[in-house]
């Protein structure tokens, strides 16, 4: 009879590998139909067949330079820095951990405006050499 933690690993093991597979061959489909439609810098474009009707939206992926950010910030008026640049609070793990085993007075005050849900657990599988294997 098996062990059902290897069972378990196998099953995970063989859904991820058909995962990948169908990833790459989604992919490999995105870009068959990308190369169909004319290309934008931003935006969409759309075209119809018989059957169907695909939109393939082009666009940037940007992100900011935070001490170049710095430097230049006094050169842009105010209110069009704010315009384009929005900033928002985010958690530091270290100092909020160091909070709650520290300061737990300080803790309990900014825990107001914290939401905390459970994370989708993590699982790592790796097959253990032929000589573990047998030990086991």
């Amino acid at each position: 009879m098996s062990n059902p933690v290897d069972t378990a690993a196998k099953r995970l093991e063989l859904a991820k590998r058909t995962e990948a597979m169908a990833s790459a061959a989604r992919v490999e489909a995105e870009k068959e139909l990308i190369a169909l439609l004319p290309v934008k810098d931003e935006g969409s474009v759309t075209m119809k067949g018989a059957q169907y009707k695909v939109s393939v939206t082009y666009g940037f992926n940007r992100t900011l330079d935070a001490p170049a950010l710095e430097a230049i910030k006094r050169e842009i008026p105010p209110d069009l820095f704010e315009q384009a640049i929005d900033y928002k609070p985010s958690l530091v793990m270290a100092g909020l951990r160091y909070l709650q085993s520290n300061e737990p007075d300080t803790y309990a005050v900014l825990a107001q405006a914290i939401t905390s849900k459970p994370a989708k657990p993590s699982v790592r599988v790796e097959q253990l050499a032929d000589e573990l294997r047998e030990a086991a």
